[in-house]
């Protein structure tokens, strides 16, 4: 062989080398994440997170859907706090309208995309307000309500938590028209007699006016119809300030986020922000976190976080005290790893690491004292709104991160309760930087492998590339 092409064979061989290196290295970051989301799938039957087979759907069309959470006590026997608390999701295509309905619950919409407009019946007049993405309204049980998508091409996403007023956990709609099927108008039920005395109508008249009702809860409106009806819409339709301002909505995007750096945003919403909130002793707030990143573990001491992820995914982690509950002990010995700190026997008061993977549609539960963390997956912002109930006095207190409220120990105290110096419980305590929103592990780990490989200063691949030109120069 020639020498020239002896180089050439050569040349290609180390670049060779050198890809398939990289591959691997990309195949072990495949495997893990691989490996990653095996972990998070074990679980079963999880108490706390629960997916699209946990609905029941109310309607289903080409024009849109609602579907509702079956009850928390259903679902798992750890939620009695939250048994007269549904979630429900309404999701309507361009240019629908959604006919009016009451139901026997008072509820708290919150716009998770799109534009529209609602009109409520109450109190002996109507109500209406145009709504967008991070509005926040409050519609009291019994109110008359409809609905449109006034957008040409977006969807009406609306998510709701539902306090049942009647039979608790049970939520009834109650349709004011419509025909048969899914959206079978109440008047239908009552008696053709007392409807002729009622409304004062013959019975001719009635059968030829139900006839005409179409039996879809969402439908397909002509945009002149749609446009019409928004013009009647505003923020301020029922009269002037201040005798509306706890009834329109509030949108909780315009707010300065409570936290916020270059991993994510959190946004709150309590009864200070919009006043209808406080009779339901309730709390609303969107979290948007970066991929890759994590909200740092957290406790709140009262409420429940009722949480809907609208967009993106990642998993979420929840710590809760295995006392005789045999879910628990079971999820425990699926999820067992040997780490260091763990006893090899069970004594006294344990604790299960409950998991599992998020995505869009997915609602999870985080109950008061249960530490919680959240992580988004390293292709796309996790977005999640949160309804927070019992509200009243709660606070949000994070255990890891710059603010963590246990580096706020006395000295003395660290020392008893961790068995080190304090310097050393500082070091752990206080060694992130950043608070509330985090680097996540994985994103965590990559940091630090570009961290190294700055300070080596590219020692890897310089020895790889001269020993390549000292081939070709010995040639």
């Amino acid at each position: 062989m020639k020498k020239p092409e002896l180089c050439l064979l050569l040349l290609l061989s180390l670049l060779t080398f050198s890809f398939l290196s990289t591959s691997t290295a990309s195949h072990h970051d495949q495997s893990y994440d691989l490996r990653e989301k095996q972990e998070w799938q074990k679980g079963g039957n999880n108490p706390y997170v629960f997916g699209e087979e946990s609905f029941e759907y109310l309607v289903r069309s080409e024009q849109g859907k609602v579907k509702v959470l079956k009850p928390f006590p259903e679902l798992s026997p750890l939620l009695q706090g939250i048994a007269n608390y549904r979630i429900d999701y309404l999701e309507t295509e361009p240019l629908t309208f959604v006919v009016p309905t009451h139901l026997d619950a008072d509820s708290i919409f919150y716009v998770v995309e799109g534009e529209g407009a609602i009109a409520l019946l109450h109190e002996g007049s109507r109500e209406s307000h145009i709504l967008e993405k991070g509005d926040i309204i409050r519609v009291w049980a019994g109110s008359i309500i409809y609905l449109i998508n006034k957008s040409k091409n977006q969807k009406l996403k609306v998510a709701k938590l539902l306090q049942p007023v009647g039979n608790p956990g049970r939520v009834q709609v109650f349709y004011s028209a419509g025909g048969d099927q899914e959206a079978e108008s109440y008047y239908q039920s009552f008696s053709i007699e007392l409807l002729e005395a009622a409304l004062n109508t013959r019975r001719d008249r009635l059968h030829q006016f139900f006839a005409s009702q179409r039996s879809e809860a969402i439908i397909k409106a002509p945009e002149e119809k749609i446009r019409a009806i928004a013009q009647h819409s505003s923020r301020s339709e029922s009269g002037p300030w201040p005798f509306i301002r706890s009834k329109r909505p509030f949108n909780l995007l315009n707010k300065q986020p409570s936290y916020k750096n270059r991993r994510g945003q959190l946004y709150e919403a309590d009864k200070n922000d919009y006043d209808e909130l406080k009779d339901l002793n309730a709390r609303v707030s969107y979290t948007n976190i970066s991929r890759g990143s994590m909200l740092a573990p957290f406790i709140n001491t009262r409420a429940f976080k009722i949480a809907v992820v609208v967009k993106g995914s990642g998993y979420v982690e929840i710590i809760s005290p295995e006392e005789k509950d045999n879910w628990l002990r079971q999820s425990r010995r699926e999820h067992k790893e040997a780490e260091p700190w763990r006893q090899p026997e069970e004594t006294g008061r344990r604790y299960t690491r409950v998991s599992s993977l998020l995505s869009e549609g997915s609602v999870f539960v985080s109950p008061p004292g249960h530490p919680t963390a959240i992580v988004a997956s390293k292709e796309q912002n996790l977005q999640i709104v949160c309804f927070e109930v019992r509200a009243e006095n709660n606070e949000l207190v994070f255990i890891a991160g710059k603010n963590n409220i246990l580096s706020e120990l006395q000295e003395e105290a660290k020392e008893l309760a961790f068995g080190v110096p304090a310097k050393m419980v500082d070091e752990v305590l206080r060694g992130q930087e950043e608070e509330v929103f985090l680097a996540g592990p994985r994103e965590r780990e990559r940091e630090r492998e570009r961290e190294t490989e700055r300070e080596e200063g590219g020692k890897h691949e310089k020895p790889l590339m001269e020993s390549i030109m000292e081939v070709v120069e010995g040639f």
